[in-house]
């Protein structure tokens, strides 16, 4: 068995010369993805989701022709420097969620958008409202022969547990064994979704969900699998045949930016005792649901309740949002390390500390061993870690 780093849900911001994901930068296509931001960061596979345009799926198709892109048996593109694209399509159901579905070939990305074209309003586009519902995305990845994971599940904006339900089988029923794995996203992490019992057969993975190349890799999975193609990332996700998730790697849920419960009229994240349904000090019910807060309100039980071999989750910083950590640094740790993974990961503190100092160093060995001190995010409101000290 092999392993290998990926990030699941990456969005471009153009393909073709023009704009797919409105809110990703320009410069993020499919070609900077694989032989830029992957090769920076240490990615081994890469999720690009938007290839419900047909703008993506003919840049795929121009890289295919270009010898710079190949189909992999098993499934999959693979580029020439060997980074993996995983090919996938972020939809946004009736019912409001966000739901991912991977797919292996360019023949079923053709599928998938016939079945798309009478139920968006512009093709082009990424991440459609789409007329249909999260049962009939279900069904449809069945005969596409792909695999389905919910998107950001905890969070108030589009997830499936923090915007539409408190369970999955109470709106899925039986078809909610047909998905295997769920995203967590930036706000949430094992220790939270393991509040609740029904998550526990789940895979979970930790993705960026990001819309420029800086943000690609802030979280990441290690897969354990034979190879890289689609077939043995749906063995991974289904833990089987030895494949699994080794580990998540994920930004600390305090840092993200609907952790805690937010005041809209008072512009307060709150720090009260979960769940806050109303503002402590204006007492205004306007305000945006935490994730922390809808776990505490659905949860089976006070604390998790991991199943057997459920993987670590290491909490996770990207180098950019680590304090003192600017421009000119950024660029002597990309010329003296492989990756960022690399340095966040593998390289020695002592090497990390002559390249960047003695203060970084410091902040990822805590980082590597304990918890960073940070102030909490909520409300679209990103966390910050904050200078010195950090909780073991």
């Amino acid at each position: 068995m092999k392993r290998f780093y990926a990030d699941l849900h990456i969005h471009i911001g153009s393909a073709q010369g023009r704009a797919v994901k409105i809110t990703a930068s320009r410069q993020l296509t499919v070609y900077k993805i694989l032989y830029e931001d992957a090769p920076l960061k240490g990615l081994d596979i890469v999720g690009i989701v938007d290839v419900g345009s047909p703008l993506v799926s003919a840049e795929i198709e121009a890289l295919l022709s270009e010898g710079l892109l190949r189909e992999v048996k098993g499934g999959g593109f693979m580029a020439a420097n060997g980074v993996l694209l995983v090919a996938g399509c972020e939809i946004e159901t009736c019912e409001g969620i966000h739901i991912i579905i991977y797919l292996p070939d360019l023949s079923s990305i053709n599928r998938l958008q016939q079945y798309l074209r009478s139920r968006v309003t512009n093709m082009q586009l990424s991440t459609q409202a789409a007329r249909c519902t999260t049962l009939d995305l279900i069904n449809l990845n069945v005969l596409l022969n792909g695999i389905i994971c919910p998107a950001h599940v905890f969070t108030p904006h589009k997830g499936i547990y923090g915007y539409w339900t408190r369970r999955l089988s109470d709106v899925l029923g039986k078809q909610a064994g047909q998905i295997k794995a769920l995203e967590l996203g930036l706000s949430a992490d094992t220790i939270m979704a393991d509040c609740i019992a029904e998550t526990r057969r789940f895979t979970f993975l930790s993705n960026s969900d990001a819309h420029s190349s800086v943000n690609i890799a802030r979280e990441f999975n290690l897969l354990r699998m034979a190879d890289a193609n689609f077939e043995e990332l749906r063995l991974c996700l289904d833990k089987s045949s030895g494949r699994n998730v080794v580990a998540n790697y994920g930004m600390d849920p305090l840092l993200g930016k609907y952790h805690r419960t937010y005041c809209r009229r008072c512009r307060r994240i709150t720090s009260e005792p979960a769940p806050v349904y109303a503002c402590p000090v204006c007492e205004a019910t306007d305000i945006v649901m935490g994730v922390f807060d809808r776990v505490v309100e659905i949860r089976d039980q006070e604390h998790p309740l991991h199943p057997l071999g459920r993987p670590p989750y290491y909490y996770r910083v990207p180098l950019k949002d680590l304090p003192g950590v600017g421009p000119r640094t950024l660029e002597r740790l990309h010329k003296a390390f492989p990756s960022e993974i690399h340095i966040l990961e593998q390289a020695p503190i002592e090497r990390i500390a002559s390249v960047g100092g003695a203060a970084l160093a410091g902040l990822i060995a805590a980082m590597r061993n304990g918890r960073l001190s940070i102030q909490t995010g909520g409300g679209g409101i990103y966390g910050k870690v904050l200078k010195g000290g950090c909780d073991y």
